[in-house]
């Protein structure tokens, strides 16, 4: 079964951070997906966030879409 993603690897995606109630932005490392029943589907991405570098998993439905910033 082949998975559709609205991302890939080397795409910039942008989300809210509650931890430090800012925008972020990074470069898709890396796309999860799961397909048993309703996909999974999360983006693997590396930023420095509250003062740390940080491996962060972001779930498709958290991604803010380019024309909404």
């Amino acid at each position: 079964m082949i998975i559709e993603t609205k991302y890939k690897v080397g795409d910039i995606i942008s989300w809210y951070c509650s931890t430090d109630d800012e925008i972020h932005h990074a470069e898709v490392q890396f796309v999860n997906y799961a397909g048993a029943g309703y996909p999974d589907i999360n983006y693997e991405v590396n930023i420095e966030c509250c003062g740390e570098r940080k491996t962060l998993f972001i779930d498709e439905y958290d991604i803010i879409e380019p024309n909404c910033l």
